[in-house]
């Protein structure tokens, strides 16, 4: 059975060339071609293809449209036909569920792809970054009008069991601007919270795999860690291949890296790997102790442990990143459904951050995801808020969010007592407050606030870590 094919990019010579090379394939036929997206919905809906090509539309984002697409057509497959210049982002890509190939494209490319995907009814082979599932016959119509594009996607059009969890990951292109301290109130902040009547699940997570320090900054052991993860991911992994009848210390790294994409998830199991904080509840996963054991994770475990906090039952999983562009940090910029880039209104802080914004625009990445925010602003600086504003090229109604310099930060890093939990007015309280509610909607009473009594003083950190 042929595997139909629509066909969805604004460069109308080359879908017309590859379409005319299609006509005689044995497993494609070309049911569509769409040069922009109000027509690729119509498409969709009326001709029902298998397969998704996904070439350029000017003022889209592939993963974005991609992942609009599948609300509401959950069966299709989806290919990102990519450029020299953007096949340095295909890792990324994956991860959004989506096949990449080069252009120009090759027939045999979209072929051999084809092979893989099986007509409605029975099981489809996983997509490179996907699990398989059953594709069912569809026993209701599309909907006749699809999301609008101008509106962000909202809860109501996803299905209870496919809801996207809210992954916040903190970032800043420097060391030394904040970020943890921008991470650990936040993460407090959550925990404190309610939704709709409900308490939040939360948890916050240690990205920064070799020089971490979130459990360090609220006194809390380091055992177990991400590394105790990824041990129990690769004895699962073993198992799982060997389980294939194969041999797991003879396959390739490609195929390894298959059967990571297969191996079952499990995040029931989470809590196994985390600590609490005893005061919020805040659950706290955090980056190996041992320098050298960050060495040994690799980016199929970062994967494995994002998709399983993906399907958890946390409502916001909060990242603490390091100040580079490893695979764990970009892994996290890209799984993130809002980034917090962190800085300080100083020369090199503020070209850093400029310098990531202009590389994340090259690779069409949702500016709109992105909440700037600038730690220990002074009531004197030599950039207003304005100034940084225009340089970064934002549109004037884009907030930059200010944290502002305050003694009680700095006594709260030292006793890893986070001001959230302190009481009375404190500045950069209530800024951390204001950017909390403006990544996540929280009820306007802090029903676990109430009450709680003042947190004990707590010895210096130094003294914590050395006795």
């Amino acid at each position: 059975m042929k595997r139909r094919l629509l066909i969805v990019d604004d460069d109308r010579d080359s879908v017309r060339l590859l379409t005319a090379q299609l006509i005689n394939s044995r497993w494609i036929e070309v049911c569509g071609e769409a040069l922009g997206v109000e027509e690729a919905w119509a498409k969709l809906q009326e001709n029902q293809p298998h397969l998704v090509l996904l070439g350029g539309i000017k003022g889209t984002e592939r993963g974005v449209l991609c992942q609009q697409f599948r609300l509401a057509f959950p069966h299709l497959s989806f290919i990102a036909a990519c450029s020299s210049n953007e096949l340095m982002w295909e890792p990324f890509f994956r991860n959004l569920g989506l096949w990449v190939i080069a252009k120009p494209i090759e027939p045999g490319q979209i072929e051999a792809l084809a092979m893989m995907i099986q007509p409605p009814g029975m099981v489809a082979e996983a997509a490179p970054q996907q699990h398989q599932y059953v594709i069912q016959e569809q026993t209701k119509s599309y909907p006749s009008q699809p999301p609008s594009f101008s509106e962000p996607i909202t809860g109501s059009l996803v299905p209870e069991m496919t809801r996207s969890k809210q992954l916040i990951t903190v970032y800043g292109p420097k060391g030394g601007v904040g970020k943890t301290f921008i991470s650990r109130e936040l993460a407090i902040f959550f925990s404190m919270q309610k939704n709709e009547g409900v308490s939040l699940r939360v948890i916050a997570v240690d990205f920064n795999l070799d020089l971490g320090t979130f459990a360090t900054t609220l006194n809390l052991p380091r055992t177990p860690n991400l590394f105790t993860w990824v041990k129990d991911l690769d004895t699962q992994l073993h198992s799982y291949i060997q389980g294939q009848g194969k041999d797991p210390y003879s396959i390739s790294s490609e195929e390894w890296q298959e059967y990571a994409q297969a191996l079952p998830l499990s995040p029931q199991q989470i809590e196994k790997y985390v600590v609490a904080h005893p005061d919020t509840g805040l659950h706290v996963l955090t980056s190996p102790r041992d320098i050298r054991q960050s060495f040994e994770i690799r980016d199929y475990h970062l994967y494995l442990i994002l998709e399983t906090l993906k399907q958890s039952n946390y409502d916001v999983i909060l990242i603490d990143t390091a100040p580079d562009t490893t695979d764990a940090t970009i892994q996290a910029l890209f799984f993130a459904e809002h980034v917090v880039m962190v800085g300080n209104p100083v020369v090199d802080s503020i070209e850093n951050i400029q310098r990531l914004l202009k590389l994340l625009r090259e690779a069409e990445y949702p500016e709109e995801r992105i909440q700037i925010c600038m730690n220990r602003l002074q009531r004197k600086e030599m950039f207003s808020l304005d100034e940084i504003r225009a340089y970064f090229q934002l549109h004037p109604s884009k907030k930059i969010f200010s944290i502002p310099d305050d003694v009680e930060v700095k006594k709260s890093i030292n006793t890893g007592t986070p001001v959230m939990l302190q009481s009375g007015r404190i500045p950069a309280k209530e800024a951390i407050e204001t950017l909390g509610k403006a990544l996540f909607p929280v009820d306007e009473e802090q029903v676990k606030a109430d009450g709680r009594e003042k947190p004990k003083e707590k010895t210096s950190l130094f003294k914590w870590l050395w006795g």
